[in-house]
């Protein structure tokens, strides 16, 4: 079963194409996971400063850190999931080194 089959699709352009509604649903998609990684791995939501400025550079570095670890993701050809757990294994090695 499709995943526009059951969903309705509204829009004000005049007969969209099925190609082109999938287009857009991509697009939609792929900035939902952008948000998802954001908050979840670059700590854009832990952000406890009061001022504008301050809470304004820690959305920018949030997102920095975002497009160097996506930039690393491609370059390797890595799963987010791989790459956190690269962190991880890391840090447990250290550990039992110490």
């Amino acid at each position: 079963m499709s995943l526009l089959s059951n969903t309705l699709i509204v829009t004000n352009k005049e007969n969209p194409t099925r190609e082109y509604v999938k287009s857009i649903m991509d697009a939609r998609w792929s900035v939902e996971v952008y948000h998802r990684e954001v908050k979840q791995n670059c700590g854009i939501e832990r952000c406890q400063a009061r001022t504008s400025r301050a809470q304004r550079n820690h959305i920018f570095l949030a997102i920095s850190a975002w497009f160097e670890q996506h930039k690393r993701r491609i370059s390797e050809k890595i799963t987010l999931y791989q790459q956190n757990w690269d962190v991880i294994k890391n840090a447990i090695a250290e550990h039992i080194r110490d």
